[in-house]
């Protein structure tokens, strides 16, 4: 069946009932039902648009991180695309790059031509389309401070460009966040502030060093679970008052250094992490009477 599906022009490959966590920071969730890894944008339109005449549901997975895929895996087709879509480059005093570029590439990119602003996104293991969408931040600064545009591939294989204004972008949103079956595929970035590279260089390995003391250790993890609500204590404060340092369900367990996120411990499910962040919002909500709102994404299920 797989080979009669295919578009005859690929050039990336296509798998069949392909494991789908060792592509991801947790290594929790099921299998893909096909998984694609598109060599260029040309692959990128081939099997969007083969997802869209058969109907069938159309996934996104850059790194792996900010996402829990579910035990029972993901239907139709996933795009796994931090092997594609990597142009990088400078154009004058903007720098160009494609949505599968890790995020510390960029920064370490922006550092090389003298430029700052980009270091905070050296400890993020994430890629530019992910950060684009959740409008990726770290150390007081998010990703709206640098942006120019973005380009967006629709299902109906239209390129969309959208400037930095007309995003929304917010604390850990986007007007992107509206559309799921979007998918970012180029963005650009403003070169506004020169520096010496050593400088930027130093900075960014002492905000690499300042994460590493404050988050834990074990990298078998999602990131922040949840978005810091308004007005309130932080999410982990919020967590750790609560006496959840530590809790477990199954072998999936609550950070002991950081309260808002979950380790793998083992041989977690994703079943465990969702009882054990329902756990976490219920008695939040009951004790504290603050909503905590997820920042990690549930695969499919919050695809709808």
């Amino acid at each position: 069946m797989l080979a009669q599906i295919i578009p005859k022009n690929l050039r990336g490959v296509v798998w069949e009932n392909q494991p789908l966590a060792p592509l991801t920071t947790w290594k929790i969730g099921g299998p893909a039902r096909f998984l694609a890894v598109p060599r260029d944008l040309e692959d990128v339109y081939a099997l969007m648009g083969l997802a869209y005449d058969r109907g069938w549901p159309l996934f996104f997975l850059g790194r792996g991180s900010n996402v829990l895929i579910a035990d029972a895996g993901l239907p139709g087709l996933t795009l796994h695309l931090p092997k594609s879509l990597q142009k990088l480059e400078r154009q004058g005093a903007r720098l160009r790059a494609g949505a599968g570029v890790a995020l510390p590439r960029l920064a370490q990119a922006a550092a090389a031509l003298g430029f700052s602003g980009f270091e905070f996104l050296t400890g993020i293991p994430g890629t530019v389309g992910g950060a684009v969408r959740l409008n990726a931040g770290a150390e007081g600064q998010n990703l709206a401070g640098v942006l120019r545009r973005v380009w967006v591939a629709t299902p109906q294989l239209q390129l969309l460009e959208f400037t930095a204004g007309e995003l929304a972008l917010g604390y850990r949103s986007s007007l992107l966040l509206n559309f799921p079956h979007w998918l970012v595929v180029e963005a650009e970035f403003i070169l506004e502030t020169p520096a010496p590279p050593e400088a930027v260089q130093e900075r960014m390995r002492q905000l690499l060093a300042a994460r590493k003391a404050r988050f834990p250790a074990n990298p078998r993890s999602c990131g922040s679970i949840f978005k810091n609500p308004p007005g309130a204590l932080a999410a982990g404060a919020l967590i750790d008052q609560a006496g959840f340092k530590g809790s477990r369900r199954g072998e999936a367990q609550i950070s002991r250094k950081h309260a808002n996120f979950i380790l793998n411990q083992g041989r977690a499910t994703a079943a465990q992490v969702q009882a054990l962040i329902a756990d976490i919002q219920e008695n939040i909500w009951r004790t504290q009477g603050v909503a905590l709102e997820r920042e990690v994404v549930f695969l499919p299920d919050d695809l709808g």
